[in-house]
């Protein structure tokens, strides 16, 4: 019966998803062409645009030796250093607009220039050690990122990094189911 019911709660999920993408889909940009500010809105107190500076007025976190994984295993670049801000720390800064009875419903959704997207759960991030891995980074290497925008939005600790590595982030949004 509890599975039967997060089925449920998944499938209602995909189609409020599918909604919400086609109502506000911003016109088509070239594949690559890098955002050079990321906003957050939605469901948030404050909303915000954040160019590099911005963002590295945040507390910072890094790491060493992130491989980028694809679906089928294979390691598609690895970030031998990296630099960042964690998502949870944004969407504090911005003030998630909801009672807490209502967070269990709230999912955040991370969006590249070429519409590649990723979706986080507000308890993915804020009641589950996900949270704490779930960054947005603006260093690769010791360097600002160039060849993928300058912001990358990559969870640290998934076995298969690709599928929520998006590049050329330009948009996080806030909302919830109904």
């Amino acid at each position: 019966m509890k599975y039967s019911l997060k089925c449920l709660y998944a499938v209602a999920l995909l189609l409020v998803l599918c909604a919400a993408t086609r109502a506000t889909a911003t016109p088509w940009q070239p594949y690559g062409l890098p955002a050079d500010s990321v906003t957050i809105s939605g469901q948030v107190t404050h909303p915000l645009t954040l160019s590099q500076e911005h963002l590295r007025r945040f507390n910072a976190v890094t790491g060493k030796d992130l491989k980028i994984v694809g679906v089928k295993g294979d390691i598609k670049k690895t970030l031998h250093s990296w630099k960042g801000v964690l998502l949870t720390t944004l969407l504090d800064s911005a003030g998630i607009r909801l009672a807490p009875k209502e967070r269990g419903r709230c999912y955040i959704v991370v969006r590249g220039t070429d519409n590649y997207t990723t979706l986080y759960s507000w308890n993915d991030l804020f009641n589950n050690p996900t949270g704490s891995h779930v960054v947005l980074l603006y260093e690769e290497n010791g360097q600002p990122i160039t060849t993928d925008g300058p912001f990358v939005m990559v969870c640290t600790t998934d076995k298969i990094t690709g599928p929520r590595h998006v590049k050329w982030v330009n948009r996080i949004e806030v909302a919830s189911l109904p």
